[in-house]
């Protein structure tokens, strides 16, 4: 066994070694995933560069009005319309932005967070907009790759497959070309072994490119550094994936046809689960949950606040305090500018929960479209797979869904600040101008894949094992009846 062992080795090394083809094919999947882990490595430093220079605008606008508090003074001498101690220009000068930070393993799989927004201001008085860029989650690689989504989870979900058809196609089917076949088992004390040798050894030299790609990203981003335990589950999602496509082409070897069949069922395989299916499930269920795009929800809520703002306050106003039982309407009139202050706050808050109101519409619409494209997950393993990764990585809807989440609890903490500093009607203190600004940013690691992802894939390659066994049995039973090997 160990000497069929060496000998199966040495001929696979030298069949590599004496194939242009399969060494092009190596080098370039390897030049993909370097220049895929470059790609997502300056994607996630312009990131990391926009969150620093919102941290800067923001630390500058603070200080300049503590300056002036420190002054005495409620603003700039050549602006004295801007008066520091009113919720307005406190709003404005309380500078902060709800950011989502990149997590360790962002440069590996992009995921939306190149059509997504990471950061969005908190303000009560300039109206919320957590749709800013959120464009509608795309299901297809296409879609993503067209938007400049060019990551190694992109290369290991869908260009490993195809060195893997490279290096196994003409395994065993090329004795089979030749008419060698049954000299070759004449020769071998255990032809099962050898056929499993055979196919196994492409599948360690593929996992063992994919094994370096992942160490070479890990060491490049630091995500080995910063978080190993995610690159670890990374890792293992990446070797299964492999294991699983493996798995599928040796089913389709077990039928004993020949190289250029052999060759075209495993391009079949690959267009079929890599773009067929994706593009079939995203037909379905796009014509059952269609898509809301960013520019139709920015147009109705700016609608929406135009009506609000120009409509009567009393609409308004019973919902308001009955909403704060802490605030009570004024028992003195206010001055005009307050009173007008006042009301403009009244909208504002309205104007907020209607933001709420459709944030929660488009959160649950995109739960059910991601639910019903899971659903097709038995017979979509690049999505699943390719969707774990990015999970992962913290760039997948969930992850958008809880900064949105995020960016709407800090506006409406910003809004109740300012409407009780405003119902006090008395300047703001210093206090109370930096009260304003404690925000922490949203910053949550990865989540490990949902077990649904891992049982789907895990059940795939048991049925593509399970017609290999058949495949195999019935090309014996052939072999029987015809003689032919």
């Amino acid at each position: 066994m160990i000497s069929l062992s060496l000998s199966i080795v040495r001929f696979e090394c030298q069949r590599l070694v004496r194939s242009p083809m399969r060494l092009a094919a190596m080098g370039v999947f390897l030049l993909c995933g370097m220049y895929a882990i470059s790609s997502g490595a300056h994607h996630v430093s312009e990131w990391e560069k926009t969150l620093k220079e919102l941290s800067s605008r923001d630390a500058s606008l603070r200080s300049e009005a503590l300056g002036w508090y420190a002054e005495q003074v409620s603003g700039p001498a050549d602006r004295d319309w801007i008066d520091i101690t009113q919720p307005r220009y406190a709003d404005r000068y309380a500078s902060a932005h709800a950011v989502m930070e990149p997590e360790p393993l962002a440069a590996l799989a992009i995921g939306l967070s190149d059509i997504r927004s990471s950061w969005a201001v908190v303000s009560a008085t300039r109206g919320a907009q957590p749709f800013r860029t959120s464009d509608p989650a795309t299901l297809g690689n296409a879609e993503k790759l067209l938007s400049g989504n060019f990551d190694l989870a992109f290369v290991l979900a869908y260009l490993m497959p195809l060195l893997l058809l490279v290096l196994m196609f003409d395994v065993g089917s090329m004795e089979r070309d030749l008419g060698i076949m049954r000299t070759v088992r004449t020769q071998t004390a255990s032809p099962r072994a050898w056929w499993l040798l055979r196919v196994s050894l492409p599948i360690l030299v593929v996992a063992t490119l994919v094994g370096v790609l992942l160490v070479l990203g890990g060491v490049w981003t630091g995500a080995i550094e910063s978080s190993f335990s995610l690159w670890k589950t990374f890792s293992l999602a990446s070797m299964g994936y492999v294991l699983l496509w493996g798995i599928l082409f040796s089913a389709v070897l077990s039928a004993g046809s020949g190289s250029s069949t052999a060759a075209l069922w495993m391009v079949g395989l690959w267009i079929g689960f890599c773009v067929l299916v994706p593009a079939a499930v995203r037909q379905v269920v796009g014509s059952q949950l269609p898509n809301q795009y960013a520019s139709e929800l920015t147009t109705v809520l700016r609608a929406e606040r135009y009506e609000i703002l120009l409509g009567e306050v009393e609409e308004y106003r019973d919902s308001f305090y009955s909403s704060r039982p802490k605030i009570s309407p004024p028992t003195e009139t206010p001055d005009r500018g307050t009173a007008s202050n006042m009301d403009r706050m009244m909208k504002e808050a309205a104007f907020l929960s209607k933001v709420e109101e459709v944030s929660a519409e488009i959160s649950e619409r995109e739960i059910q479209r991601e639910a019903a494209v899971a659903s097709f997950g038995w017979i979509n393993p690049a999505y699943v797979f390719q969707n774990s990764l990015c999970v992962l990585a913290g760039t997948e809807s969930v992850n958008f869904r809880n900064h949105r989440n995020g960016i709407l609890l800090a506006v409406r903490d910003r809004m109740e600040s300012l409407i009780g500093l405003q119902w006090k009607m008395s300047p703001i203190e210093k206090a109370d101008f930096e009260s304003l600004f404690i925000h922490e940013n949203w910053l949550k690691h990865g989540q490990s894949p949902q077990k649904d992802a891992l049982l789907k894939g895990a059940s795939l390659a048991l049925v593509a094992a399970f017609f290999a066994s058949i495949l195999s049995r019935s090309k014996r039973t052939r072999e029987r009846k015809t003689g032919i090997v």
